[in-house]
C-alpha cells in the first residue's frame, strides 16, 4: 500500500502542475466565486478528488499499521497522513485566497508525504 500511496502522490503532483499551468483563476473574485470557478475546471477537480482519495488511503494505511503493530509503518504512515492532511488544508486555503505561499505549502507537504512513504518502503526492504 505504501508503493500505491507513493504512485498516487506522483499522479497528484502531476495534476497539480498541470492545474498550475492551465488553470487561471479570475482576478479579484470572492472566496465563493473562486470555489464556483474551481468546480468547473476538470484538472483542478481531478486534483482535488485524487487528494481526497489519497487521504482515505493514508487513513487506511495508518489503521493497517496499527493492526499489524508495525512500528516502522506507524511512523511512516502517520507522517504521510499528517502531510497529506496539511496539503489538503493549504490547498483549500489556496483556492479561497490565491496566495502563492499556500501553493508552496502544498508542494512542501507533498514532498514530506512522499519522503515518508519512500522511507517506509526503503526500510521495509532492508
Amino acid at each position: 500500500q505504501g508503493i500505491g500511496m507513493a504512485i498516487g502522490l506522483c499522479v497528484e503532483f502531476l495534476l497539480g502542475m498541470l492545474t498550475n499551468l492551465f488553470v487561471t483563476f479570475p482576478n479579484g473574485g470572492s472566496e465563493n466565486q473562486h470555489w464556483e470557478f474551481a468546480r468547473t475546471q476538470i484538472l483542478l477537480m481531478s486534483h482535488i478528488i485524487i487528494g481526497m482519495l489519497l487521504m482515505i488511503g493514508a487513513i487506511v494505511l495508518v489503521i493497517r499499521s496499527y493492526q499489524l503493530k508495525d512500528r516502522l509503518w506507524k511512523i511512516a504512515s502517520g507522517l504521510g497522513l499528517g502531510s497529506i492532511g496539511l496539503a489538503i488544508v493549504t490547498g483549500s486555503e489556496f483556492v479561497s485566497s490565491q496566495a502563492g505561499v499556500l501553493s508552496l505549502g502544498m508542494a512542501i507537504f507533498f514532498l514530506t508525504a512522499l519522503i515518508s512513504y519512500g522511507w517506509g518502503i526503503y526500510q521495509s526492504k532492508s
